[in-house]
């Protein structure tokens, strides 16, 4: 009022022109020429006005603003909505705005911008960016977690709430998670693209550690782990700044109507499983997104079928699949050991560091950038998982035998070899770790069945590597050059009977 009542003094006492006054005074000259225009509108003399009050000061300078009601007034609820279109723009609209005018005559681009300016901050005071369909997802967790009662020992453990929106439809995707770990974080978007039916260009979650290794307001360091994920849907991960809750407005403002919409809906029922508890989130999920936006005059889910919904990327051709990674070294039988399980990679990889993305259900092996191998995940510990390809030729005749071929060529010899057989496989964490055993004694059976070795001899040396606990290959060759034949040889199973182990014999009693 102040500066109003020092242009009209300018004016009338000083008569200096305008833009003396706008020097003056260190503001727009424009401003000084409505104001003027407007005190001459009024046909009151400067002493009568300068004489009144602030307030009726200001209510005879708007009685004079008629020049409004000239032209239509944009509606602005619908500008807003527009505006969400990704290709939509304020001079396209103000164009089809002026389209639909009489004559072609409407406001100006300057007032439609302002007007339009000030209607969005009445609707939202947060916000300061108008957010583009199918651009953004942003992400974060409910402050308030929910009990779940164990049924059978009544403990109790808490399920969090992941809670994601859409911000230029307001559409929201919550799901209870067992915890705020890398695994349930990341298996929770799988679900969330698949509820909206495609993929945003960004995920924008808040900096908690499953996302963000190391927050920055300006460089942060984004989990690897969560980075592959949004690499396989095409997106990419822009966390919001620290400390900064406008920039996430929209999921701060999900937060709270979640809560009041949901958890206070629920806050009498107790849960004995996450499950219940998602199945009653899905039943009220609807009510949240059913309800008329008193501003906008419309729902959440008829803004996301005709703004969202369109504008998504969509989904990946497979569903992602949670990945853990480790560096690890290729041992010399070119296997790598992974939780206590053994894969293959092509043996040149011999001594090299290999990289590894392992899931529930997959093993994927890279090495510089590139493919090297592809394993079913195993379940049972001490399992190998083997790749013909990836042994060297020398090795690859070793998968042409069985544990069941092994087994019928001993008992080709006799009971005993075919048991000294089982005893060597079963020494070793996994059969095929005794493979190599087996093929070198039968190799060498074969060289003494040359040397006119009976199959009841053979049996002899199986029946007395057994007793000595001989497995190795070295072991049963020293056994085979220090006996010789004899035709008073007595019977495997004979020597079988009284080299066993519940047998005291002879030297018991010395």
């Amino acid at each position: 009022m102040l500066k109003i009542k020092e242009i009209l003094r300018l004016k009338c006492e000083a008569k200096l022109s305008n833009r003396k006054i706008a020097r003056a005074l260190n503001i727009s000259h424009s401003v000084v020429n409505q104001y003027t225009k407007e005190f001459k509108l009024t046909n009151k003399k400067y002493k009568d006005i300068i004489s009144l009050g602030d307030k009726e000061i200001l209510a005879l300078f708007k009685s004079t603003r008629t020049t409004e009601s000239k032209y239509p007034v944009p509606d602005f609820a619908k500008v807003h909505v527009e505006l969400r279109n990704k290709i939509v723009t304020l001079t396209l609209l103000h164009e089809e705005y002026i389209e639909k005018c009489p004559n072609k005559q409407g406001y100006g681009f300057t007032w439609f911008c302002n007007r339009y300016k000030s209607y969005s901050k009445k609707i939202n005071p947060s916000m300061h960016l108008t957010h583009k369909a199918g651009e953004k997802t942003f992400i974060d967790f409910s402050g308030k977690t929910v009990n779940i009662v164990n049924h059978t020992n009544g403990v109790i453990t808490k399920a969090e709430l992941f809670i994601a929106v859409l911000p230029a439809s307001g559409f929201a995707f919550v799901k209870a998670i067992a915890s705020q770990k890398k695994r349930d974080f990341i298996d929770a978007h799988a679900d969330m693209f698949t509820y909206f039916g495609g993929v945003t260009e960004l995920l924008v979650p808040d900096n908690l550690k499953s996302a963000v290794t190391r927050a920055d307001n300006y460089d942060p360091d984004v989990n690897p782990d969560y980075a592959a994920m949004a690499r396989h849907c095409g997106s990419a991960v822009m966390p919001t700044r620290g400390y900064k809750p406008k920039d996430k407005a929209h999921v701060e403002l999900a937060v709270k109507l979640v809560q009041r919409w949901i958890l206070a809906r629920l806050r009498n029922f107790t849960f004995f499983s996450i499950a219940e508890l998602n199945k009653e989130i899905e039943r009220l999920m609807p009510l949240y997104h059913d309800k008329i936006m008193k501003h906008l005059d419309c729902s959440r889910r008829e803004l996301f079928l005709k703004l969202d919904k369109p504008a998504l990327m969509p989904l990946p051709a497979t569903r992602y699949e949670y990945k853990e990674f480790k560096l690890l070294k290729v041992s010399k039988d070119y296997h790598i050991q992974l939780e206590h399980n053994f894969y293959s990679v092509p043996y040149q990889l011999i001594g090299k560091k290999v990289e590894v993305w392992f899931g529930a259900k997959i093993v994927t092996i890279t090495y510089e950038g590139k493919t090297v191998a592809t394993h079913p995940k195993l379940l049972h510990k001490g399992a190998y998982s083997t790749n013909k390809e990836h042994m060297a030729s020398s090795h690859q005749k070793y998968l042409e035998w069985s544990p069941g071929r092994i087994m019928n060529w001993g008992l080709t010899i006799g009971t005993e070899t075919a048991k000294l057989f089982k005893n060597i496989m079963d020494s070793r964490p996994h059969p095929e770790m005794g493979y190599r055993s087996c093929l070198g004694i039968i190799r060498e059976y074969k060289k003494y069945q040359e040397k006119e070795y009976t199959e009841e001899h053979l049996e002899i040396i199986s029946t007395m590597a057994i007793s000595k606990h001989y497995y190795k290959v070295g072991q049963v060759k020293d056994l085979l050059k220090s006996y010789t034949p004899k035709d008073s040889d007595e019977s495997a199973s004979l020597i079988a009977l009284t080299t066993h182990k519940n047998i005291r014999g002879a030297e018991y009693y010395s």
